[in-house]
C-alpha cells in the first residue's frame, strides 16, 4: 500500500470501509454509531481542505440538505385531526388517535382534552437512526469527493482488494465449516444463508460486486499504462511481464478471481447476473475508452477469463440448475411482498410511513408468508417510496439527478488521464451493478455496504486537479504509471 504521511486521508477510508464490513454488515448499533461517526468526520475533514468547492459539491451539498430537511418533517409533531387530514392511514396503527399512558391508568379529563400530538412517522426512534445515516453519508460523500485526488483513489482501491480477497478467503473457508456460526463465534439473530461476515449471501455478493468493478477498473488501469511504453514488439513484452507494474497486475488479478470466485459461491442469482453486467458493462467502456487494440483486447479477454474461472470452478451444471430451480413466476416469493408494499405506498401516498419503518408497517400490511416477517420489501425503490412517498420521492429524484449529471459532465469533459478515467469507470460500474441488484434485494440498507457506495459514489464524481506530493515528491495530478 506505500503508506505515508499523504496517505492518512484515504487511510482512514479504507479503515472505515473495513469496519463497515468485517463488523458483520456493520447491522448492529455498536457497529454501525462508531461507523456514521467516522463517516461524518472524514467528511468534514475533506470539506475543511484547502481546495475550494465546485459548483458539483454546492448542488449535491444542497440537494442532500433539501433531502435531510423533508425527511425531518416526519418527525414534526402533528394534532390528531391534521395528521390524519394528511395521512388519513396512520389510524390503522395502534394508538394513532388517543395513546394511552405507559401506566395504562385512565388519563385525567385535561389530558383526555388535550391533542394528540404525534408525528407523522409510525415509528420516530427507527427514522431518527435512517436521518443520522443519511446524514452521514451525505457528508462524507461530499468531503470525500472534494478531497480526493488519484493517488488518494488508487491507495483506498488498492486497500479493498486486499480487504476483497481477504473476505473472499473467509467466505469460501466459512462455506465449508459453517456450523450457525459466523467467524466461529458469532450467530445470527435471524439465521439466514450466512456467508462470510454477512448473515445474508446476497448481502455478501452485493459488497462483491462494488468492489470487483472498482478493482476491474483497477486492472485495466495498469493495462492501459502500464504497457504504454512498452514497444509493440514480442521481446519488450516479455520483459515488461517480468517489471514491478506487471507483478502487481498479476496480484491484482489473482485477487479479483479470487473475490469472483466467492460471489458465484453464494449462488446469488442477483449478484451473478449483476457480476455478468459489470463484466459487459466494462467491455463498453473497453470499447469506447482510450488505449489501443492490443490493450483493449488483453482487458476483455481477462474478462472472459475471470467469468469463466468463476463459474466453471463451481460448476456450470450448479450454476444453471440454481437459475432453472427459481420460482419466477413470484420472483423467487419476492413477489407477495411487492404487493404489500403496493398498499403501503397506495395508503400513504404524501409522506410515506416514515423513513427506515416499513417493518413496522408492514407488522399490518403483511398478507403473506405468515411464517416469516417481512423486515424488508426485497426492493429498495419500492421500500424507498413506501417510506417516503412524495415527501421524499421527489428530493431523492433531484439528488439522482444531479449526481448522474455530474457523473456525465467528468467523462464529457474529457481531462482524466487513463488511470483516473478507468478507475472512474470502475466505479461508475460497480454503482449500476448494485442499484440492479437492489431491484430484488436489500444489500445496500446494510450500512457496511452502503459506506462502500459512497466511496463509489466519491470516486465517480472528484475532479483531480492542482498539485499533490506523493511519497516525498511534487508532481502532478497525472501519475504516472504505478
Amino acid at each position: 500500500l506505500n503508506i505515508d504521511r499523504y496517505s492518512l486521508y484515504p487511510l482512514a477510508v479504507v479503515t472505515l470501509l473495513s469496519w463497515g464490513v468485517l463488523a458483520f454488515g456493520s447491522v448492529n448499533p455498536w457497529a454501525y454509531v462508531p461507523l456514521l461517526v467516522m463517516a461524518g468526520t472524514i467528511g468534514i475533514v475533506g470539506l475543511l481542505g484547502p481546495r475550494e468547492p465546485d459548483g458539483t459539491h454546492r448542488r449535491l451539498a444542497a440537494a442532500f440538505l433539501a433531502l435531510f430537511l423533508v425527511g425531518a418533517l416526519q418527525l414534526v409533531p402533528l394534532p390528531a385531526a391534521a395528521r390524519l387530514a394528511i395521512s388519513p392511514a396512520s389510524e390503522r396503527f395502534p394508538g394513532a388517535q388517543s395513546p394511552v399512558p405507559p401506566s395504562g391508568r385512565t388519563p385525567s379529563p385535561a389530558a383526555a382534552r388535550a391533542p394528540a400530538l404525534r408525528p407523522l412517522s409510525v415509528d420516530p426512534g427507527r427514522t431518527v437512526v435512517g436521518l443520522a445515516c443519511l446524514g452521514g453519508f451525505a457528508l462524507f460523500l461530499i468531503g470525500a469527493a472534494r478531497r480526493l485526488e488519484t493517488h488518494d483513489v488508487i491507495f483506498i482501491v488498492r486497500g479493498l482488494l486486499v480487504l476483497g480477497a481477504l473476505l473472499a478467503l473467509i467466505g469460501l473457508i466459512q462455506q465449508s465449516f459453517y456450523a450457525g456460526k459466523i467467524y466461529g463465534f458469532w450467530e445470527p439473530r435471524f439465521g439466514g444463508s450466512a456467508f462470510g461476515p454477512f448473515s445474508n449471501k446476497h448481502h455478501f455478493a452485493g459488497w462483491m460486486l462494488m468492489t470487483i468493478s472498482v478493482g476491474l477498473g483497477y486492472f485495466c488501469s495498469g493495462v492501459a499504462a502500464g504497457m504504454r511504453r512498452v514497444k509493440p514488439i514480442l521481446r519488450e513484452r516479455l520483459l515488461w511481464f517480468a517489471s514491478r507494474a506487471a507483478s502487481r497486475l498479476v496480484l491484482t488479478g489473482f485477487a479479483l478471481a479470487l473475490m469472483a470466485l466467492s460471489l458465484v459461491f453464494t449462488m446469488s442469482r442477483s449478484g451473478i447476473s449483476s457480476f455478468c453486467a459489470v463484466l459487459v458493462l466494462l467491455g463498453w467502456f473497453a470499447i469506447r475508452g482510450p488505449g489501443v487494440a492490443p490493450r483493449r483486447f488483453v482487458m476483455a479477454g481477462y474478462f472472459v477469463f475471470v467469468l469463466a474461472i468463476a463459474i466453471g470452478w463451481v460448476g456450470v451444471d450448479a450454476v444453471g440448475q440454481r437459475f432453472a430451480g427459481a420460482s419466477w413466476g413470484d420472483v423467487g416469493g419476492r413477489l407477495p411482498a411487492w404487493r404489500d408494499a403496493t398498499q403501503v405506498i397506495s395508503d400513504f401516498p404524501l409522506v410515506g410511513t416514515g423513513i427506515n419503518t416499513y417493518e413496522v408497517a408492514n407488522r399490518i400490511y403483511q398478507t403473506s408468508g405468515f411464517t416469516e416477517r417481512f423486515a424488508q420489501v426485497h426492493n429498495d425503490y419500492l421500500q424507498l417510496a413506501a417510506e417516503g412517498g412524495l415527501l421524499t420521492g421527489v428530493p431523492i429524484v433531484i439528488t439522482i439527478f444531479f449526481f448522474v449529471r455530474e457523473v456525465r459532465r467528468r467523462f464529457r469533459e474529457r481531462s482524466d488521464d487513463i488511470q483516473t478515467y478507468w478507475l472512474r469507470a470502475g466505479a461508475v460500474t460497480g454503482l449500476i451493478a448494485v442499484a440492479c441488484q437492489e431491484v430484488v434485494d436489500f444489500s445496500l440498507q446494510k450500512p457496511g455496504n452502503a459506506a462502500l457506495f459512497v466511496v463509489l459514489a466519491a470516486i465517480a464524481i472528484h475532479r483531480p486537479h492542482g498539485t499533490f506530493r506523493l511519497m516525498g515528491r511534487s508532481g502532478s495530478s497525472r501519475v504516472a504509471p504505478s
